[in-house]
């Protein structure tokens, strides 16, 4: 499947995310070409900052991650630090997003990580990014009043 492909998937992901009025994020984490796992955001519904979308993916993966040759992230939004650490602790090569997430998005951070054990995955950004600007407007028409509006805000503002 093409990068295109896995971030359409990742997209509808995101929309069933959006039903359960979290920011539409979501990913896919893909091994040797096959679906490894899915992860939603779930700020809400956990009730912590930390329940990112990227890390359930790995989370859900367990240890087989360690049994990919090639292991790529497709993610709906930038990754943060935070998830960008755990995809080079997983053995991530590559990951791939949609919009750009200009309050905390760590792609331009990648090269001050420097070397680590696992290496810096490639990070390549801009795939369905349209679509993903779309959720994220229809989610602050939806949900007004979620304490997440003002970071969908400072988000949207890079897109006018």
């Amino acid at each position: 499947m093409t990068d295109d492909e896995w971030m359409s998937i990742a997209l509808e992901e995101a929309k069933v995310a959006m039903d359960f009025e979290e920011i539409p994020v979501a990913s896919v984490l893909v091994g040797d070409g096959k679906e490894v796992t899915r992860g939603q955001t779930q700020v809400r519904r956990r009730g912590s900052i930390a329940a990112h979308g990227e890390l359930f993916a790995i989370l859900e993966a367990k240890s087989s991650v360690y049994s990919y040759q090639e292991l790529t992230i497709y993610t709906t939004l930038e990754p943060c630090l935070m998830c960008v650490g755990a995809c080079i602790q997983a053995g991530v090569k590559r990951i791939v997003y949609g919009m750009k997430a200009a309050p905390d998005g760590a792609a331009g951070m990648v090269q001050a990580l420097g070397k680590s054990e696992f290496g810096v995955p490639k990070i390549q950004g801009g795939i369905r990014e349209a679509e993903e600007v779309e959720l994220m407007r229809e989610f602050q028409k939806r949900f007004p009043d979620s304490p997440a509006i003002p970071y969908v805000i400072d988000m949207l503002a890079v897109y006018g």
